[in-house]
């Protein structure tokens, strides 16, 4: 008889796990996320359990999403999550979905471009956040000790948010895993106190009762004793049982006659009852990887598409193989392994090198032909050298590491001539820069420049020696890499019109506003003159940086512009994003839909390219959030800017804007806020440290230095890259001079404005001049006018100051009931901001000139319950009550899925509940 796939399923002696999971499925289901680790030896039944657990979880009313990681897809970004986005509708959007091409195998390298680790990273975590959103989720990931590198990290990243989802994520693995990357993950899971559960070794009662379901009958004494010496190990059992069941005619033997032997040897012995060709076909099946597609198989040992159909087809029904759509899949990689183990190393060897051979014709995807290529040995043949050549660019987005791996291996090969070794450092050096291995690119590039004479002159190279110092926050020394370059080399114009244009940036973010300017035009001449769009590209943004920040806003917005077309088509692989400066810009010129839309893009592109503008394109956009009075979502874009690479330093920009919200609402900076240092966040954002620093003089009844500290902040940074942005304190300025009677520094931040509105005019920067003339003229009109400004540029924050100052101006001009009126427009919006310290400063304020607000006056609001909810929490709340889904309620807001999700879990901790429902339950009946 055959042995069935159905023996595999038998699952007994697990119920306490089973238990074990279902009451995490529950907890997921009430609310509260958990993450369990569930370890154990190959074949100890880690994937039973999962399946048992899935049945049960369904059954509680979770979306159960299920994959498992692959050994031959360790080098593939996010191959360990693919089986979670089969199943149902993945994130809804564009015609071409980064996360479907990951499932489709796009393989041109525009497309792999979009498929690259980290914008998937973050739209796997907002797909994941969306089925939450929709119901409970389990999401189960077996073999993980398999996981290739970009997985891992969205795992690591996903327990730290598991807690605060409706989720239960359940993680199979062997124990004693060594891979860095994985001790990270299981580190933090140790930290989070993640339940762990260890499988042993099945009970004697228990491994009788399975070998009994599998025999479909009372086993005979002598297997029993057999199994007795499997220790409880489930895989052996049921390869004891399947052997038993074999003899040569399909009859059941007399297991008496036949030693229990090893593992191995049972396998074996149940391959040896198949065909000659079967028997020979399986082993070379098994050196190619665990999935294997069946014509590529064919094509691979030169043999009839039927005649390796018929086989696969004989080792399906003897339950050795699986078949996924045209792939093989060994149903245990225990099986697996004991299969290539037949054969002898270096035919094995051969077998993988022919088959990175052979694939090169068939469309084979190029992971896979990369991996035999690696992993086969030897030096590479002219002909894969010229494949490797020619899918490197889309290689080394799609599966960096792999490409890094292959080109590491072969790039000291002997006889190559010096162009197409200086042609392999520069495709391994880039692999090396999209593994996020900057250091290990330079020491690469500066070992070749140094130790090969015949590479010292190439234009490349020492090109790509200083864009892995600009890649690593060096700017300075960028400059000098690429201005010796201009000095030394014999560059054609394309050549030395891209040394200039990183030049000209990497000058202008030094500051070096001349030396920025004269070599952007010197790039931009040139770079048009040799058709090189990058170089036009880098001196384009530097010369719009430079009008940007001297504050001629519309100069820059066309600049920027025309950047932006040129580097779309030419941009390649650098890490320059051609769509920061025109984010910036549209900030400014007060077109908040449009500048986040830009900045959305900036941040998918910095993400796919691993560009290092990743984290200042999140500051612009918590800046923009803060300005729009979105500080929620400002503090959650502070918080992703804490979590992604930031070699330019604006972690401490991102804390001092968290510090600044928590100050106006009435909270203390934390204690852990990082101080600014050199780099270029501080230099963009240079006040930003300052102003918290002075409004938490305030705070503590000092205005005096608070003022000084702001006029010095201003006078030291007018004429640097902060200057774009130095606008904002301006209104605080004025007010604290007001207050303090100094005339002399109205006037300061009255001139400033002016001359900002003299450059180009916008509602901001009118309300702003307004606000400080209305202030220096005692004039409630001027200031009443720059509180409508702000209200079209939708600055609510600098609306409500504007109304609290005309409060003060009319109150000191003996017309209180007016300034009463006044007051309250301001507490509204403050209110609305959750801006508690604001009405209390503006209430104080007019309480000098004797005026109170009464019975309307602000009211501390408590610490929990439904009053404890600011103004959009509670709108959040009673859409939840009301049964709506985050992603309904994302709609009806105008928030993003996170958002929402975060204004959930700050609801519930609020509240003191645990669930939506019990949100629903302590819903005041005035909201009903």
């Amino acid at each position: 008889m055959r042995v069935q796939q159905s023996l595999a399923t038998v699952f007994v002696g697990r119920e306490a796990e089973v238990e074990a999971l279902v009451s995490c499925g529950r907890s997921a289901v009430a609310g509260r996320g958990a993450v369990v680790l569930v370890e154990g030896e190959a074949g100890i039944g880690k994937t039973t359990l999962l399946g048992a657990a899935a049945q049960q979880f369904s059954q509680l009313g979770l979306q159960v999403r299920a994959s498992a990681a692959r050994e031959l897809q360790q080098d593939v970004p996010f191959a360990a999550m693919a089986g979670w986005l089969v199943t149902g509708e993945v994130r809804p959007g564009a015609d071409s979905d980064p996360i479907r091409m990951l499932l489709d195998g796009a393989d041109q390298a525009g497309d792999a471009a979009a498929t690259h680790e980290f914008a998937l990273a973050e739209l796997l975590l907002e797909q994941i956040s969306a089925w939450c959103a929709d119901q409970p989720v389990a999401l189960m990931l077996d073999d993980v000790h398999w996981a290739d590198r970009s997985s891992l990290a969205v795992l690591h990243r996903l327990s730290i948010l598991a807690e605060r989802l409706p989720l239960v994520l359940v993680l199979a693995t062997r124990p004693f895993t060594a891979d860095p990357a994985f001790a990270v993950l299981t580190a933090t899971l140790t930290a989070r106190a993640a339940s762990t559960i260890r499988l042993g070794a099945l009970p004697d009662a228990a491994a009788a009762t399975m070998v009994r379901e599998m025999m479909g009958s009372a086993p005979p004494p002598a297997l029993l004793r057999q199994v007795a010496g499997a220790y409880g190990h489930p895989l052996h059992i049921t390869e004891l049982v399947a052997t038993s069941l074999l003899d040569p005619v399909g009859e059941r033997s007399d297991t008496a006659a036949r030693p229990a032997g090893s593992l191995a040897e049972a396998i074996w012995r149940r391959v040896e009852s198949l065909s000659r060709s079967t028997r020979d076909l399986l082993p070379m099946a098994a050196a190619l990887g665990p999935k294997v597609d069946v014509s590529e198989l064919a094509a691979v040992l030169d043999g009839h598409l039927m005649e390796v159909w018929s086989a696969v087809t004989e080792a399906t029904e003897a339950g050795l193989l699986t078949m996924v759509d045209s792939e093989i899949v060994f149903r245990h990689d225990l099986i697996r392994h004991v299969l290539a183990d037949r054969l002898p190393t270096s035919l094995r060897s051969d077998l993988l090198r022919r088959a990175g051979l052979v694939l090169q014709t068939t469309g084979a995807p190029i992971e896979r032909i990369a991996y035999y290529l690696t992993i086969g040995g030897r030096e590479l043949d002219s002909a894969s050298l010229q494949w490797l050549l020619s899918v490197s660019d889309a290689l080394i987005v799609r599966a960096p590491e792999l490409a890094m791996r292959l080109l590491t291996r072969i790039v000291d090969t002997g006889g190559l001539d010096t162009a197409t070794r200086a042609g392999l450092i520069r495709m391994r050096t880039r692999a090396l820069l999209w593994n996020g291995r900057a250091e290990q690119a330079e020491a690469t590039l500066r070992v070749a420049l140094r130790h090969r004479p015949e590479h010292a002159d190439d234009p490349g190279l020492r090109w790509l020696l200083a864009h892995v110092c600009h890649a690593q926050g060096r700017l300075a020394e960028a400059v000098e890499v690429a201005e010796t370059a201009l000095s030394t080399l014999d560059l054609s114009d394309s050549d030395a019109a891209r040394f200039l244009g990183l030049c000209a940036l990497d000058n202008f973010f030094l500051e070096r506003f001349a030396a920025a300017e004269q070599a952007g035009r010197r790039a931009v001449d040139l770079g048009r003159q040799s058709d090189n769009s990058l170089a036009t590209g880098y001196g384009l943004m530097a010369l719009g940086a430079v009008r940007y920040t001297q504050g001629y806003l519309a100069e820059a917005v066309e600049i920027s512009t025309e950047s932006l077309t040129v580097l779309e088509d030419g941009a390649g692989s650098d890490q320059i994003d051609p769509y920061v400066l025109y984010a910036h810009c549209l900030i400014e010129l007060d077109r908040p839909a449009a500048a986040l839309e830009a900045l959305e893009t900036a941040i998918g592109h910095n993400r796919r390219t691993r560009g290092v503008y990743l984290a200042p394109n999140l500051m612009a956009e918590a800046r923009l959030f803060l300005l729009n009075g979105r500080w929620d979502e400002a503090i959650e874009a502070c918080r992703a800017c804490l979590e992604v690479p930031d070699v330019l330093g604006y972690a401490p920009v991102a804390h001092s804007v968290m510090a600044l919200i928590g100050l106006h609402r009435g909270a203390p900076p934390p204690g852990d806020a990082l101080d600014p240092d050199d780099r270029l966040g501080t230099a963009g954002y240079g006040y930003m440290h300052p102003w918290v620093t002075a409004l938490v003089h305030e705070t503590h009844g000092n205005p005096v230095p608070a003022l000084r500290l702001l006029l010095e902040t201003y006078e030291d940074l007018a004429g640097g890259m902060s200057a774009s942005t130095l606008h904002y304190i301006l209104p605080d300025i004025a007010r604290l001079a007001f207050d303090a009677g100094d005339e002399e520094a109205m006037g300061v931040a009255w001139a400033a404005a002016e001359e900002l509105v003299s450059k180009q005019s916008t509602a901001s920067r009118s309300g702003i001049a307004q606000l400080c003339r209305g202030l220096a003229e005692k004039d409630p009109d001027a200031i009443f006018a720059a509180a409508r400004e702000f209200a079209r540029c939708d600055w609510p924050l600098y609306e409500a100051q504007a109304y609290e100052d005309g409060a003060i101006v009319l109150a000191a001009g003996d017309r209180g009931a007016d300034a009463r009126d006044a007051l309250e427009s301001a507490v509204q919006l403050y209110t609305r901001l959750g801006a508690s310290w604001d009405i209390a400063r503006a209430v104080a304020r007019v309480r000098r000139y004797g005026i109170r607000r009464g019975v309307r006056g602000p009211r501390n609001r408590p610490k929990t319950g439904w009053a404890s909810l600011t103004e959009t929490e509670r709108a959040v709340a009673v859409q939840v009550a009301d049964g709506c889904s985050n992603a309904d309620i994302a709609a009806q807001m105008f928030l993003s899925r996170r958002t929402v999700q975060s204004h959930v879990s700050s609801i519930l901790a609020k509240l003191g509940v645990r669930s939506r429902r019990e949100i629903a339950a302590s819903r005041p009946s005035a909201t009903r």
